[in-house]
Parts: structure tokens; sequence; C-alpha cells
């Protein structure tokens, strides 16, 4: 899953090294860099993972120097005996001990998982504090739990400190449970949540300064499908559903989830999820303040949502706005007789008007071979004037006039070619080179066709754009 940050995310810095069991947001010891990397040269692994040799190996991080070996001690003695750190499945937190600033004290917490050995029903959650240079104990608490799904941290109560935002596994599939953990000058308080997700997002959804939780739950036996706005009740120190609207029953995956601003600042969630024969759609979920309502207008009940597709294109900034853009995607010209496996997929780039609570046109693109990029569509190509041929082994896209039912003229081709095979000049007669990334060079071959819809050269180069910096290019 796809996820953007909110105000309130602290990413991870450990990025280089990802299954190194610390992850400091400040900093990462060079020391323990070195020992970790010695522990990969020992046992000929190729990261750093320390835990992970086998699911349940119950092996133990190496010894550690400093704070590490200070917060590695107080899980020994907190366990009792041997033990295996858990790392979260999901989100932007992935490793089993996550160090961040809780309080805004300019000093970390320590906030890490582990079960004991034989013990696969629960998980331990450790929250550990610095007093007076020396790592100690705040809390250790237990949930009834076969894993640790996704950690995430967000000031929930607006009292400038961040939360503990911990999801956990249950033995039901796409049913997880929500716990929220408050921290402060040593001491750790459980905020009362009780909620069930699938996926669950914090950030600010109702402008209004302080961090809400976001939970989204696919249809299950036990759960409807629904999106919740989880907000805090001063009154009962608590969580409650402030808001929730039904989302899609057919949907069974989830496959991109980004949060993006909807208006004024108010931040809504883009949701791609994907049906069992693997089609996709997008909703959006926000929270609308007139209305007090969370609202998902692109799902109606008992109607297709016109974002369907099976291409595997999902929702994305396209345009550099800093807003997700949700793709609508269609074929490009072709006749009854034809085969539509290699005809190519126009996608309109749409933004989302919430005043109307329709979308806008934003851009419209045709993809190249695996969508490894895309040609920006000219306006004076009309909606049917010109069709796209994708030939998937020669790796190219070729684009020929469109007359009412039937293929015209060849108008150019762009072809993708290995770095090697363009370096060497491997069949490159007559291509020209447009741009390049870490696999391909791309090419093309313009016929200078006497046609309306010809292109000249540079109007070839600036409709070229890769598919993963499409936003720079579209400018």
């Amino acid at each position: 899953m796809l996820k953007l940050n909110s105000s309130r995310h602290i990413q991870n810095i450990n990025t280089t090294v990802p299954d190194c069991y610390f992850v400091n947001r400040h900093k990462v010891k060079k020391s323990v860099l070195a020992l970790l990397c010695s522990c990969v040269l020992l046992f000929g692994l190729g990261g750093c993972s320390i835990t992970d040799f086998s699911a349940d190996s119950l092996l133990r991080p190496p010894k550690a120097m400093g704070d590490e070996a200070e917060i590695e001690q107080l899980i020994s003695d907190a366990a009792d005996g041997s033990y295996t750190l858990k790392y979260p499945k999901n989100g932007n937190y992935r490793s089993a001990i996550i160090m961040t600033d809780l309080n805004n004290d300019k000093n970390d917490e320590a906030i890490a998982f582990f079960r004991i050995a034989d013990n696969t029903a629960q998980i331990h959650m450790l929250v550990m504090y610095t007093d007076n240079d020396k790592w100690k104990l705040s809390s250790d608490n237990v949930t009834d739990a076969p894993d640790i799904d996704s950690v995430d941290f967000a000031d929930i109560n607006g009292n400038g400190s961040l939360e503990i935002l911990a999801g956990f596994t249950t033995y039901t599939q796409n049913i997880n449970h929500l716990f929220c953990y408050s921290y402060n000058n040593g001491k750790t308080d459980e905020i009362q949540s009780g909620h069930n997700y699938s996926s669950f997002y914090s950030g600010d959804f109702d402008s209004d300064g302080n961090s809400e939780v976001m939970t989204l739950s696919l249809f299950t036996t036990e759960n409807e499908a629904t999106a919740s706005m989880l907000d805090y009740s001063k009154d009962n120190k608590s969580m409650y559903a402030r808001a929730m609207v039904n989302m899609d029953p057919n949907v069974t995956k989830y496959q991109n989830i980004a949060m993006t601003v909807i208006d004024d600042g108010t931040n809504g969630l883009v949701v791609d999820g994907s049906y069992a024969n693997e089609e996709i759609n997008t909703q959006i979920i926000y929270y609308n303040r007139e209305l007090s309502l969370l609202r998902n207008p692109l799902f109606k009940e008992k109607k297709p949502n016109f974002t369907m597709r099976t291409s595997q294109v999902l929702a994305s900034d396209i345009d550099g706005d800093d807003k997700i853009e949700i793709p609508v995607v269609a074929k490009m010209p072709y006749s009854k007789s034809q085969s539509t496996d290699t005809v190519a997929d126009r996608i309109t780039w749409n933004s989302f008007d919430p005043k109307s609570e329709k979308l806008v046109k934003a851009l419209e693109v045709t993809a190249g071979v695996d969508y490894s990029f895309y040609f920006k569509i000219p306006d004076k190509w009309g909606r049917n004037s010109v069709t796209a041929v994708v030939d998937s082994k020669k790796a190219n896209i070729k684009f020929y006039e469109w007359l009412s039912d039937k293929q015209g003229e060849l108008l150019f081709e762009i072809k993708s070619f290995p770095l090697d095979d363009w370096e060497a000049g491997k069949e490159t007669d007559r291509y020209t080179s447009i741009s390049k990334n870490d696999k391909y060079a791309f090419a093309f071959k313009n016929t200078n066709a006497d046609s309306p819809a010809a292109l000249s050269d540079d109007e070839i180069k600036t409709g070229f754009m890769l598919s993963d910096n499409a936003a720079q290019s579209a400018n």
C-alpha cells in the first residue's frame, strides 16, 4: 500500500538498511551499523535482518553498545527469557524498535515489539524513555494478537504530544484491531479505541488542527465495508467514530491508498481497490465540514463506478500540484474486428472538485509498454482522430491516424531500448533519443506524415513523460 505523510508523520531515515532492527528518527549510530553489517558478513545474508533468519528462530540480536545496549537489556528483562522481535507488516514504520520524540522534549522515546518464546498468542509493546541519561521502562503493554500490523504516531488529543497508534492482527483475514496510547513524563496510558479495521491512516481530516484516524474496512462476514473517522473525546478520554460512510463491498484488496488535499487544507484519502477479478476502481473518502458527514462520492450502491478499469493504473499526483489525480481509463479507437489486446489505453487524469463532487479533467495520456512511460495526448487530436498500438515484444508503441472506423497512416513510433543496446547502436537507425532511466533508453522515429494529426519532433519530445517522474515532465 502506498501512504502519503501527514504533517504529523515522522519518516524513518533507515531506508537504505530496511531490515535493521533499530530505526531512529534523527540518527543511526555508526558503531551499530558497523556491527550489523559485520553480522551480515558472518551469516552470509544480503541485508541487516537480525531476527529474521526464520520466522520462529527466536534468535537474539547481537550485543550493542550505549543506548541500544540499554534498550536491549530492558527488552530482555521484560521478556525474562528468549524472545523474538516483531516487525510491523504495513505502514511507514517497519522496524521492531522505533525511536521518536513522543512528548516534544527533544529526547527520543523507544517503542519495541516482541513476543516471548513459545507464546504466539501475545505481542508485547514496550515504551521506554531516558531519565538522567539512563533508559527506563515506561510500560509493557501486552495484547492478545498473533502479530503487529501497523504503527503510526499522531497528536490525537491535541496536547502537542504524539500518541502511539498500534494496529494488531487478528485470526481473521483483513480484520485488525486498533489501540492508542498516550505518553508523557515517563507514564504511558491507553486511550480506549476498540475499533477494527483493514487499513488505517492518521491526519487532520477536518481542519481543526488535531489529527484524526481514518479506518477502512473491507467487507467480511463480520464487518461491513465502511470508512470511519475516529476522533478523540475529551469527556470520555477515548476515541469514537465521529462519522462513517459505506465503501464498495466488492473490493477485496486495497491496491493503493494515498492522502491528498481536498480543499482549503482539508485532507482526504484516495483509495484504489481491486475486485476478485483484478479490476480496479477508485474511491475518495473525505469529511464534508458543511454537512458534518464523511463522504464517498465515487461510490454509488448498485451503480458501476465509472473509474473501473482492467489496467493497473493507480491514482497519482500526475501534474505536480500536490493533489492526487484519479485515472479514468478507456481504449484508444479500434475496429469491431480488431483485438483489443494491443490497443493502447487512453488515460484521463482527473482532479476532484469537492463543491460539485465530480471529477475534472486535468490531463490525457496514453501509456507505453508496461506503463514505463506516458505520452501526453495533444488537444488537436480530439477524441477519435488518432489511435495507438502497443507491441510488447518489440517494446514499442505506434501512433496512427484513425479514419472513422479504420486505422490510417503511421504517424510516429516510440521505442524502449535496453541501455546496452542503445549505447551499442543496436537497431537504433533513424531513432532520435528522448530520455533515459536506469534500465532503458527511449527514442522515437517520426514519419513526418502529411496528416492533420502529425506532430513535429519537438511536439513528440515534449509530449513524452517517464511514468516515475510524470509530474515533472507534464509541466
